[in-house]
């Protein structure tokens, strides 16, 4: 039987899609994943009278609702980020160690081998050698997909902006002195792009911190990537492998803590989770130190009871010279 975690693994990435997480009252510990049109898969203990009022929800907003005299935390749920790098030349292959570090899943398209096969020795997941165009016709697409050009002819850039506009995406830069970047502007402009579209291309591309060494570049593009992405999506992203762990999870396998509210300057935002295992080790983090200490002694306290109950811990950061001040709750859920 499939379970929330599974059905979460599965259809990631297919559209825009919320989880709803019974943290208080009726119902406590159910969860259930909706999508636009409606609800993709609930727990039974989820009432199902509450799907089209949570559906209708305003913009999708993260946050707690009350319902039904429960506690509702409501988060969206990225698909993972990606960057579609295309080139591989020497800055690339910065940007390609850089973003993987970060946990961005990267595919790079070149057309020369010889260059392909050094994107991937630096670690890109996925190299497409091809054509600029052939090879990005295979690439959707979507709301946290970031595209970087970075090729070696001005005609290339072109040609790669041409079909990277046509996309649905979080990110589009291009590298280029000045003088080439507003050449395509002008081109494409001539071309009848659409205006708007073009006015939000990154180019040159990069934050200004004076970068010289390809290494300084690299830092300065993705530091421009987190920037615009994380104003357009401000929900956290789920560590690496935790899903994948979550949905093969057994009952007893372990706690789930799960920030669902903050105050002031807590470190973390609703929506970071940190995996538990029965054998005392973690996976993600909550903010580290002292908060995250009594989280995971709690955590450890509720697998040692062997405990099917939730559990809610509020907790309070005094300000000072090694605090940060700032409240919050983290929802504590077995599985």
């Amino acid at each position: 039987m499939t379970n929330f975690f599974e059905k979460v693994l599965r259809e990631k990435g297919s559209s825009p899609l919320r989880a709803a997480w019974v943290i208080e009252g009726p119902g406590a510990g159910a969860k259930a994943l909706f999508g636009r049109e409606g609800i993709r898969f609930r727990e039974e203990s989820f009432p199902l009278e509450w799907a089209e009022s949570i559906r209708r929800q305003e913009q999708w907003k993260d946050g707690l609702l009350e319902i039904g005299g429960a506690r509702v935390f409501l988060e969206g749920v990225g698909c993972g980020r990606k960057l579609v790098l295309c080139g591989a030349g020497h800055v690339s292959l910065a940007v390609i160690r850089v973003a993987v570090l970060l946990g961005y899943r990267v595919t790079v398209v070149e057309d020369r081998e010889e260059f392909a096969a050094r994107a991937e020795a630096a670690g890109a997941g996925q190299v497409i050698c091809r054509p600029f165009v052939e090879a990005l016709d295979t690439i959707p697409g979507d709301t946290e997909t970031a595209f970087v050009i970075m090729t070696r002819e001005h005609a290339h850039d072109v040609e790669c902006l041409r079909r990277i506009l046509r996309k649905p995406c979080a990110y589009v830069g291009m590298m280029g002195s000045r003088t080439r970047c507003a050449a395509v502007r002008r081109q494409l402009t001539e071309e009848g792009v659409d205006a708007q579209r073009l006015a939000e291309v990154r180019m040159p591309i990069g934050l200004p911190i004076g970068s010289r060494t390809p290494a300084e570049i690299a830092v300065s593009v993705m530091a421009e990537v987190i920037q615009v992405m994380n104003a357009a999506h401000p929900g956290e992203e789920i560590p690496e492998g935790m899903m994948e762990e979550l949905a093969a999870a057994g009952k007893g396998s372990g706690v789930l803590a799960l920030i669902v509210e903050k105050n002031g300057e807590a470190p973390r935002r609703p929506g970071t989770k940190m995996w538990v295992r029965k054998d005392g080790t973690f996976l993600g983090t909550v903010g580290g130190g002292e908060a995250e200490a009594v989280i995971l002694s709690a955590a450890r306290q509720m697998i040692l009871e062997g405990t099917e109950l939730t559990r809610l811990v509020r907790i309070s950061l005094k300000k000072g010279d090694m605090h940060c001040g700032g409240q919050m709750t983290v929802w504590l859920l077995p599985i």
